[in-house]
């Protein structure tokens, strides 16, 4: 008997812990008939005890909010001694539940998260920009918030190899929400200098000069050749057989160059006033967040700079896309027709001063009208040289 009493005592202190529960001291002028104001409105009460003053009771805790209304206008205090229970223990660590449920979201977030990738780094390369090869993988299929399951790095690396024709080798390494990209380019193989050659014309002429002193030269001077012409042959013939030598020597022609010009009356000047503006876009991982409202209207110049974050000397998929803006005006204004023949004239003038170590004739010189401006043809004659030496494919045959 004694047993199931126990028990029923435990049951009966798990229950009133699970509601939460005061002990409470009520003190004042005939105090003790709390407790029959208790029993009038159901609310339960145990362990009482008189205390010098008063009595000390236990109470439910919604209970005892329905107390103090009755007790109101009373000449009664009641003073809380203890609180205790489920309730109380909840409401005293929600701050840190609220923490550590957040760490655990943190952890489930991340674990999600590094399902996919998000940083893209490129390993390996000397001149190819880093930029280039990750728009080939953009092509390909690869860019950043795709999941790391979906990347066939044996498939897709021979993609990318055809995709850049400057790569040997490539290769894809997925590191949690990290690829690396992994190249090496075609080394450049150097040039043969003694590999047999041919000088060939690289312009329009009739030949002046000639001075070879290698090769077998199947001009002569007053030749009148044109752009591609075999000028000095590398191949050699005798009586001992066929030899390939590398062409050697200087041709120079006279060569008739023609220069020209067009432009319209009407032009449309850019300047920019002077005012400036920076908007900003902050991406987290592929979702991408305007720091500022509205858009620009007026025309305008723009630089775009780009700031990744680093979390330990490593990238992270964080970035700030910082875009200036300097806004220009426009203006239209009308030359007049001697204006647009200067402007043309100082356009050709530049072109002929480019060819200032050499002299040169001014043949003709024409101005044509267009639609809606001119047009300035300029004939030249000068001399200069047009060898160029290209190297000879030999095949042979077994």
């Amino acid at each position: 008997m004694g047993g199931i009493l126990y028990v029923g005592d435990r049951v009966l202190w798990l229950y009133r812990y699970l509601r939460g529960y005061l002990r409470i001291s009520v003190k004042g002028e005939f105090s003790e008939k709390l407790l029959n104001l208790c029993a009038a409105n159901r609310i339960t009460l145990w362990n009482s005890r008189i205390i010098k003053g008063g009595i000390e009771t236990c109470i439910f805790i919604k209970d005892f909010f329905a107390l103090r209304y009755l007790i109101r206008g009373s000449k009664l205090r009641v003073h809380i001694c203890e609180k205790a229970g489920v309730p109380i223990r909840t409401s005293k660590n929600r701050k840190r539940i609220g923490l550590f449920g957040g760490i655990i979201l943190l952890f489930v977030f991340l674990k999600v998260m590094s399902g996919y990738i998000w940083v893209i780094d490129v390993s390996g390369n000397e001149k190819v920009e880093a930029e280039e090869v990750i728009k080939a993988c953009q092509k390909i299929g690869i860019k950043e918030g795709i999941r790391a399951d979906s990347i066939n790095p044996k498939i897709q690396r021979e993609q990318l190899l055809l995709e850049l024709d400057s790569l040997a080798w490539a290769s894809l390494n997925v590191e949690g929400s990290r690829l690396t990209v992994n190249i090496s380019e075609i080394k450049e193989k150097g040039k043969n200098e003694d590999a047999p050659t041919n000088i060939k014309a690289n312009a329009d002429g009739i030949i002046e000069k000639i001075n070879v002193t290698a090769g077998n030269c199947l001009v002569k001077v007053g030749d009148t050749v044109k752009k591609g012409d075999i000028l000095v042959s590398g191949v050699i013939e005798a009586s001992d057989g066929t030899r390939f030598v590398k062409s050697a020597g200087s041709i120079i022609a006279t060569v008739t160059e023609s220069f020209e010009e067009e432009a319209e009356y009407e032009k449309i000047y850019r300047y920019e006033t002077g005012k400036c503006k920076e908007k900003a876009v902050l991406q987290i991982f592929t979702l991408k967040i305007p720091l500022f409202l509205g858009s620009e209207t007026q025309k305008y110049n723009s630089d775009l700079r780009v700031s990744s974050a680093k979390l330990f000397g490593q990238n992270i998929p964080i970035r700030l896309y910082k875009k200036q803006f300097r806004f220009v005006n426009e203006e239209k204004i009308m030359l007049s027709r001697e204006e647009l023949i200067e402007e043309l004239d100082n356009k050709i003038n530049k072109r002929l001063e480019d060819m200032a170590e050499t002299e040169y004739e001014i043949l003709s010189r024409t101005v044509t009208d267009t639609e809606k401006g001119l047009k300035i043809n300029v004939l030249v004659k000068r001399e200069m040289e047009i060898a160029r030496a290209e190297t000879m494919l030999i095949s042979s045959e077994n």
